[in-house]
């Protein structure tokens, strides 16, 4: 009963909040604060998921990467081949037990209305919500599904429990398991000055191998540097790296070209990328399942070009970082090496990209260059471990530096 007073509390007052919410959205820009970019299914991660959703609630545990006092919450049916109903949604700061604060529990609505249809191949966006986030604060997201439902999204652990339990404090009869999560971004109301950095790229942008839960990937890691220095302030980092991802072919998920205009330029308030990508399709040559998908070192150059050449076109600027040392990695090959030595060759002297990070150079093994250092290395000589992201992370502050918020 107390879940259920708390819940009716925050609705009597979100009528309050709306005349706040015309005065956020007339005086800030919108800035992209989160993102959990949409990947859909391969056969292998449908059957990993389990059963459909049907009449359950799904909490969904986020972090957001500025602080504001409105939010606008993006749910994605982009990659479904039918409509998706969402029965109800709230948003809520929690403890660290997990539970939502009662004061924080605000419903979520769509046109005004608290249920939803997402249209097959559509994202939706939630109404302008008044409330107060906050960097290094988690929050939770509760939808509930009252028809058989698997949203084709990126998949992540969350809490799932039977009913529509999107007022409760904690759920009921949970079990955390891993699910579609349906939040694929956050924008939040920011200053003019704000600036969103977007990192796209694949599983080393994601975080494979970091500690999970701990948002350790270099983007989160670089997120909590910037928020510490004055100079760092005005930016918002985006994580839409995706895990097996690829430039010219669709691997987990569409392809860094099918994906960009999804991915980076629908994204409000991106000022840079920070491009990281190609390792798998030079490893995707050496495996016989995918030979007939072999790239070329002109054909990866090719795809940098076109992503250079549409961020430019909306007006962002692009950093290309340089390809990790790989050998040892299970698709490791020594052509695969010849390609991402010339690959790297030519971001760094080309002079296409805006800027070019160095990650070659800073974690690789100062006595065996095709090597990832051993105090970076997750020990799969593919994907760094904590401190080796942190290595990324310092990099890149680095380089922001130069880009210093007004006022620093």
């Amino acid at each position: 009963m107390k879940d259920r007073v708390t819940l009716l509390l925050a609705i009597g007052t979100a009528g309050l909040a709306l005349s706040s919410v015309a005065a956020v959205a007339s005086r800030s820009s919108w800035v992209g604060a989160y993102g959990n970019v949409p990947i859909g299914y391969e056969p292998t991660i449908r059957d990993a998921l389990g059963a459909p959703l049907q009449d359950q609630t799904v909490r969904q545990i986020v972090r957001i990467g500025m602080a504001s006092d409105a939010v606008r919450i993006r749910l994605s049916n982009e990659l479904g081949p039918a409509p998706l109903r969402i029965g109800a949604a709230t948003f809520a700061q929690v403890d660290s037990s997990g539970n939502a604060i009662p004061t924080t529990i605000r419903p979520l609505t769509f046109n005004g209305r608290p249920d939803a249809v997402i249209a097959a191949g559509a994202p939706l966006l939630a109404d302008v919500l008044a409330t107060k986030v906050t960097p290094g604060v988690d929050y939770a997201i509760s939808i509930y599904y009252p028809e058989v439902s698997m949203p084709p999204a990126h998949a992540q652990m969350a809490d799932v429990a039977p009913g529509d339990q999107t007022g409760r404090l904690s759920l009921n009869g949970s079990l955390r398991k891993r699910v579609p999560a349906l939040v694929s971004r956050i924008d939040v109301a920011a200053q003019p000055t704000a600036r969103t950095l977007l990192a796209f790229g694949d599983s080393i942008t994601e975080g494979a191998a970091s500690t999970p839960g701990a948002y350790m990937s270099w983007p989160d890691q670089l997120a909590r540097l910037l928020a510490g220095e004055r100079s760092g302030r005005c930016w918002s980092v985006l994580n839409a790296g995706i895990s097996g991802n690829r430039l010219l072919h669709d691997g987990r998920g569409p392809g860094a070209l099918a994906r960009f205009d999804r991915d980076v330029l629908s994204v409000p308030g991106v000022r840079t990328v920070l491009l990281l990508e190609g390792i798998n399709d030079i490893g995707a040559s050496a495996q016989p399942e995918h030979r007939e998908q072999a790239v070329s070192t002109d054909e990866i150059i090719g795809a940098y070009r076109e992503i250079i050449a549409r961020a430019h076109a909306h007006g962002i600027r692009v950093l290309g970082g340089t390809l990790l040392p790989f050998e040892g990695a299970v698709y490791f090959s020594a052509d695969g090496e010849a390609k991402r030595q010339a690959v790297n060759a030519w971001i760094r002297s080309a002079g296409a990209f805006d800027g070019v990070i160095d990650f070659d150079m800073a974690m690789r093994d100062a006595g065996h260059a095709s090597r990832m250092s051993p105090a970076a290395d997750s020990k799969d000589n593919l994907h760094p471990r904590d401190a080796g992201y942190a290595i990324m992370a310092r990099i890149v502050a680095s380089a922001l530096a130069r880009d210093a918020c007004p006022g620093a």
